[in-house]
């Protein structure tokens, strides 16, 4: 009887607890999502609290693989955005985009569903819109960046066009490339530094981030993972790193020149294919996820967030003639 009563009394106790934690009153002030809040609380935050910066992130929804779900762009920049918008202290994340350009799954014609893609004029047209929307709100400082490789040139163009219309009003548009360039270059430098996988599509860059992200076990990575097929086509580590140094050193001459150096177009990671190598198994995978921890996920979050705060920092310092705290 007494062991049917400690029983009974550690499920109530267990009980009182979940319920508890369930029904833990919302701390709006905790709260950077402006989709997760109402017109009234964002006003206050930007009048009165001050958080006069937000951050227009764009994901994506194209195929990785049979083991992560289609939404990982949009996933993991929403993720870091909050994270970032968090540490910075004055800023708040508008509702991520989950469309971007040229999504894999549909660029190859491929009879994979699932994925979704916006021309780039279009693309280019939302972006702008949405950077009006965040002016027209109140916002004095709007990052526009985004997660997908595809995009990234008219997210440039919509941003520094709206700066050149908008900062007669006050309102400064700035593009955060490092959000997404100068993250995977460094995270391929991680790989490289410990002889891990480098880049790749769906592969441990991804892979791993989502794993960290996941709230529960399965809903962002499925567990096959660790036995998935993958595409063996790709850079090894002494080709990647060969081509990293070759294009830094291109980007320093072209610096000292006073010109811009010449970005290669897309295949990150990536060279022709190997006729020695396996058929290649078009599933949305290029590169190996199989290594892929959450251990190693929170390495690369860090360095997203990290990246991202640090040119937004720098780029607030050269318009704005200070930093942001």
């Amino acid at each position: 009887m007494k062991k049917t009563l400690a029983i009974f009394a550690g499920l109530t106790l267990c009980s009182t607890m979940a319920s508890a934690q369930v029904q833990r009153p919302v701390n709006v002030k905790e709260i950077v999502e402006l989709e997760l809040l109402t017109h009234t609380e964002v006003s206050e935050k930007i009048h009165k609290e001050g958080k006069t910066s937000v951050l227009l992130v764009t994901g994506g929804t194209e195929e990785r693989g049979p083991h992560a779900v289609l939404g990982g762009h949009t996933i993991m920049a929403r993720h870091r955005a909050i994270e970032i918008a968090k540490r910075l202290g004055n800023a708040l994340v508008a509702p991520t985009m989950p469309i971007a350009v040229a999504a894999t799954g549909l660029r190859e014609n491929t009879d994979q569903p699932g994925a979704i893609q916006m021309p780039p004029d279009v693309f280019k047209g939302v972006q702008a819109a949405m950077i009006e929307s965040m002016a027209m709100n109140g916002f004095k400082d709007i990052f526009v960046m985004g997660d997908h490789g595809g995009g990234q040139p008219q997210i440039k163009e919509a941003a520094e066009e709206q700066d050149k219309k908008l900062s007669a009003k006050g309102v400064r548009v700035y593009y955060i490339g490092d959000f997404y360039q100068k993250t995977h270059d460094d995270v391929d430098l991680y790989m490289y530094e410990h002889k891990l996988p480098i880049a790749g599509h769906g592969a441990m860059m991804e892979t791993s981030e989502m794993l960290y992200e996941e709230p529960v076990p399965g809903l962002y990575i499925r567990p096959i993972y660790k036995t998935v097929a993958f595409d063996p086509t790709g850079q090894t580590p002494e080709q990647w790193k060969a081509a990293r140094d070759a294009r830094i050193a291109r980007q320093t001459a072209a610096a000292a020149g006073g010109g811009a150096a010449a970005q290669p177009a897309g295949g990150r990671g990536q060279r022709g294919p190997d006729p020695n190598a396996p058929p290649r198994v078009n599933n949305g995978i290029t590169g190996d996820p199989r290594p892929a921890t959450k251990e190693i996920g929170k390495v690369v979050f860090e360095i997203g967030v990290n990246n991202t705060i640090a040119e937004i920092k720098k780029q607030m310092a050269e318009r704005r003639g200070g930093t942001q705290n």
